[in-house]
């Protein structure tokens, strides 16, 4: 079993973090990130339209990402040519969805939560944005684009994913 995936740096990653003022200034700017690397955009283009469209304040979290990524995917919102789906199966009276999956443990259905391992093996080509507790960062075609440790915490649940294409 692995227990890292491939890591890339968001100074390779991202067009135009290293030279961005704007991210030498900022602390948690995950989602900026994250947005950058998974739609192909600068940093400094990524952290004006997060700010806008999901009203992050600068050195503060984004909050409410997922709704507003799953509101982007109903609308069809196109970003650098890209849009964003979200995965997994509705849930009746949520506007989230499920990536819980169903194995066999003694001959006994069970539910299990999905983890950034496990997601990994499921779809193992193409470009998420992947939200976990309090964090998100983007996986590449298995490599992991953000926090150095988000390559090697692999039990991590994860909330929602979605799809960039």
């Amino acid at each position: 079993m692995k227990t890292k995936l491939p890591y890339e740096s968001t100074g390779n990653a991202i067009k135009g973090y290293t030279e961005s003022v704007i991210a030498k200034g900022e602390t948690n700017d995950c989602v900026v990130r994250a947005f950058a690397s998974a739609f192909e955009i600068s940093y400094d283009k990524a952290h004006k339209y997060v700010k806008e469209k999901f009203g992050r304040k600068d050195r503060q979290g984004t909050y409410g990402t997922a709704i507003t990524l799953g509101n982007m995917d109903k609308s069809n919102t196109q970003v650098n040519y890209k849009k964003v789906k979200t995965l997994g199966k509705s849930v009746s009276h949520s506007i989230f969805k499920t990536l819980d999956y169903e194995v066999k443990v003694k001959g006994q259905k069970v539910m299990r939560k999905m983890t950034v391992g496990t997601f990994t093996k499921k779809y193992p080509i193409g470009t998420f944005i992947i939200i976990v507790s309090g964090h998100a960062f983007t996986i590449k075609d298995g490599v992991v684009i953000g926090n150095w440790e988000d390559s090697n915490k692999l039990k991590k649940q994860v909330k929602s994913a979605f799809q960039v294409k």
